[in-house]
């Protein structure tokens, strides 16, 4: 029998207090109660495009978090299913502070749903890494698979000349999702009514390429919005020009419009670094860029007043930044909200040929708990660096090795890891072992309670002997606390006849 998904949080107690114990709160009491907080009951995460074919092969890895000191969550299970598939599995994470690796190593074309409940549910993170050993899937492509929801943007897809953009939504529940697909770019907003009204059927998915709702257009902002239901979506690119393969990865999805906007972890190499920039508005705005290297924080030349008319998108050049030192890019708009993201193309030589691969930098929120990373191959080729960035003021992180099951030996211990006010830094989570040393790991990286804001992506290089592979994926932690709402009684209501 086809269990229904959990939702994205569900808080048994506030349900008690609508439908049972309901205090009478009037007055000046009720304007001063404040809604406390509960932990978190249950929660849910999907990767809506998993696949395995003759030369890609993804794998999904679930994690949950150590419950930090004073937290009195128990009990709880982690399953999983398909979005299109009946019978649910049970996932081998018995505690907090464990890790499973290696699902939907059998998934052909379909999403994966993992749910959670009880003390598992509190610090859930799941994360896909595809990897394409030749042809239009050469590369590496990983994703943090995030819950349904009704609302959701996306930087940086392209369906020009050589890029082939797939957007995949995924419908988890019970009852048909309608949603509506806008899409702009460099030539401002297109005829929005291929996109409008779009029916996702329960436990099924839809899989729509982009160009097909925006022919021709490079550095794009996707928004997807739901009229009924929800959706979990993603967006995956190729980039090929004939029979040469020049980059694969997801678009990882963006922070919603605002006037500030973070986006952290571009790495430092040869190749290019573009930061996107949409104006999802109706008036044009102008923006100033402020880039946080390792030996400093400032405005560079020129980027302090940089146009973006309404209804597009405008890229501005890294490069140079980015060829000592990685950048992280803060966006602060004057006359509306805006959205931004990264693209990243590494270059290498490799024998005549110059071998290109494709990543993408998502906008994102600082860490406010802690944050995991439950895929990590540590091996001579393959390499895991960690990009921190403390944009504001110093910050503090503890970066805590987790138990992967399955895996020998006691995980190593913690390090602690501080970031000087406006600096990024990078940490090379190989460190963790001897040179030379195969492991598989998964990492915490949680900030210390006196620490300013701090933000961290994970940077993915594998040499290969065709060239490099890459891939980025931010780190947003789940969440943990959630508000119970302060229910007030009617005294009207309650002797009306």
């Amino acid at each position: 029998m086809r269990r229904p998904p959990l939702a994205l949080v569900t808080v048994t107690a506030a349900l008690v207090a609508v439908t049972g114990a309901v205090s009478a709160v009037s007055g000046p009491e009720q304007r001063r109660a404040k809604p406390s907080l509960v932990e978190v009951q249950g929660a849910t995460a999907v990767c809506p495009d998993v696949r395995q074919t003759a030369v890609l092969q993804t794998r999904v890895s679930v994690g949950a978090a150590p419950l930090p000191a004073g937290r009195s969550a128990t009990g709880g299970e982690v399953e999983a299913t398909l979005v299109k598939g009946v019978t649910a599995s049970e996932v081998p994470i018995e505690e907090p502070g464990q890790v499973s690796i290696n699902l939907g190593t059998t998934t052909t074309d379909n999403g994966v749903v993992v749910s959670a409940t009880g003390a598992l549910a509190t610090g859930l993170e799941v994360e896909q890494v595809a990897r394409g050993r030749d042809g239009r899937y050469r590369g590496l492509a990983s994703l943090r698979c995030a819950p349904p929801g009704r609302d959701a943007w996306f930087v940086g897809a392209a369906t020009g000349l050589v890029d082939f953009s797939v957007l995949v939504l995924a419908n988890v529940d019970d009852t048909p999702a309608t949603v509506d697909v806008q899409v702009f770019g460099e030539k401002g907003p297109v005829d929005p009514r291929p996109g409008q009204g779009l029916t996702v059927r329960p436990h099924d998915r839809l899989v729509l390429p982009l160009d097909q709702l925006a022919p021709d257009q490079n550095h794009l902002v996707v928004h997807v919005a739901s009229r009924q239901g929800r959706v979990a979506a993603a967006i995956r690119n190729t980039r090929m020009a004939g029979s040469t393969q020049l980059g694969f990865d997801f678009v990882p999805q963006a922070q919603p419009p605002a006037e500030t906007v973070v986006v952290p972890g571009f790495p430092a190499g040869v190749g290019s670094r573009g930061l996107v920039i949409g104006n999802p508005g109706s008036d044009d705005v102008a923006v100033e860029i402020e880039a946080t290297v390792r030996d400093g924080q400032f405005v560079p030349q020129g980027k302090d007043q940089v146009e973006v008319p309404a209804g597009q998108t405008v890229v501005v050049g890294l490069n140079e930044l980015a060829a000592g030192s990685p950048v992280t890019a803060t966006i602060r708009s004057s006359g509306g909200p805006v959205v931004a993201g990264g693209v990243v193309v590494d270059l290498q030589q490799f024998q005549t040929t110059a071998i290109r691969e494709l990543s993408y930098a998502g906008s994102a929120q600082a860490l406010t708990g802690p944050a995991l990373l439950t895929d990590l191959v540590i091996d001579r080729p393959t390499e895991s660096t960690l990009i921190l960035t403390a944009p504001e003021e110093a910050a503090t992180v503890v970066i805590t090795p987790i138990r992967v099951l399955g895996a020998a030996g006691d995980p190593p211990l913690a390090r602690r890891v501080s970031i000087p006010a406006g600096r990024v830094l990078s940490f090379r989570l190989s460190t963790f072992f001897p040179p030379g040393a195969n492991a598989r790991l998964a990492v915490e990286v949680r900030p210390e309670g006196d620490s300013g804001p701090v933000y961290a992506t994970r940077y993915l290089r594998e040499r290969g002997s065709r060239g490099t592979l890459t891939t980025l994926l931010t780190l947003q932690g789940p969440a943990q606390l959630v508000p119970r709402p302060v229910v007030v009684g009617d005294t009207q209501a309650a002797y009306a006849d």
